[in-house]
């Protein structure tokens, strides 16, 4: 079985010198190996431009705690003003005409390029729970998820999930523009951090099965709206990579595989298949872990799952192959696709070439 590269998208500032020079880099480094995608993200930093951005509806929204994004615990938080109701039109991405400049670009570059026809272009659609906890909750995250400023700022958590429905039909309204558009040539890879490190805290705290029904509760509900507007979708988890530093450091996968098969439960309730789902072992700045204990949960998880393995790093492409024979050891199946754990945005040049080189290296085996 051929596993495929997957690329999770974002690159150096340096390298987004346009949409079709992006895509043209992925393709290039790929050396004409299978890949999931083609990905083209249109925000090098994940939501950093569209937090700012809330600022333009500053008739609607107020800060409620400044912040330069210097680090985790420096994110801003909005709130809503007193008497406004939030739209969906306050909190949408305004990406649809972005986006089909970027399907011009692809199109373009599939006709000059030996692409195959079933390759398409990925394209990064945050979680609308993340984007709410992001813009309400902005504040209650800190290095660790320590739970002492996390009660002490429950009032955003609550206000983030009061609003929460708001965000999904903001983004299920833009999706399904994007679709009747050019449906049949965009993959969305629909990022959930919050959902990850929820778990990985619930871990800590030893509560993840109880948290484990209810993040899963939102995954499965927004993949299966995703799936019933046609969105072709690939999941992908993360432990936080800000500046290249993950919010929680994961004992094993556990998180992930119970996260994953609530969420498979509910999805196979309702008769929709389980997209593919990159899990990332390798965190921040450190590499994934070469003990197989970390991987022995996979055994646990739904076999339905098409599995991409977060497991390269720059460092070294034979930590990596080692890394990837044990998690498909525990898991056992072949990886569907082989990726690092995280987008190459916060890498240098240098590092981003070296990471994509080895992804295709573990990719062929």
């Amino acid at each position: 079985m051929t596993r495929y590269v997957h690329y999770v998208g974002s690159l150096p500032e340096e390298l987004m010198t346009g949409d079709r020079a992006v895509m043209e880099w992925f393709v290039d480094r790929s050396e004409g190996w299978p890949v999931t995608a083609v990905p083209c993200d249109l925000d090098p930093d994940w939501i950093l431009q569209y937090l700012h951005a809330r600022k333009d509806h500053a008739d609607v929204f107020e800060v409620v705690r400044a912040g330069e994004f210097a680090d985790y615990s420096d994110f801003p938080s909005y709130g809503l003003r007193s008497g406004r109701v939030l739209e969906p039109r306050h909190v949408a991405m305004n990406r649809d005409e972005r986006i089909g400049e970027v399907v011009s670009a692809f199109e373009s570059l599939r006709r000059d390029r030996p692409l195959s026809t079933e390759t398409k272009i990925q394209i990064s659609q945050p979680n609308p729970l993340d984007l709410a906890m992001f813009v309400f909750a902005g504040a209650a995250v800190s290095d660790g998820l320590p739970v002492g400023p996390a009660l002490r700022r429950s009032d955003l958590v609550v206000a983030a999930l009061r609003h929460l429905p708001v965000f999904t039909e903001a983004v299920l309204q833009e999706m399904t523009e994007v679709i009747a558009r050019h449906g049949d040539r965009v993959v969305w890879q629909l990022e959930s951090p919050i959902a990850l490190l929820g778990m990985v805290k619930a871990q800590q705290l030893h509560s993840q099965w109880a948290v484990g029904r209810l993040v899963a509760r939102q995954l499965a509900g927004i993949l299966g709206r995703m799936h019933e507007i046609g969105a072709e979708t690939v999941v992908h988890l993360c432990f936080g990579d800000y500046q290249h530093k993950s919010l929680l450091t994961p004992r094993s996968l556990d998180p992930a595989v119970i996260l994953l098969n609530h969420t498979a439960r509910l999805l196979n309730k309702r008769g929709i298949p389980l997209p593919a789902v990159h899990i990332p072992c390798a965190y921040g700045a450190d590499p994934a872990p070469l003990d197989p204990d970390f991987y022995a949960a996979l055994s646990r998880l739904d076999p339905d799952w098409r599995v991409i393995a977060g497991v390269v790093s720059p460092d070294s492409v034979e930590g990596s192959a080692q890394a990837l024979a044990l998690f498909e050891r525990a898991s056992g199946r072949t990886a569907y696709g082989v990726a690092t754990a995280c987008g190459l945005g916060r890498c240098t040049i240098e590092t981003a070439e070296q990471a994509a080189a080895g992804t295709v290296a573990v990719a062929r085996g």
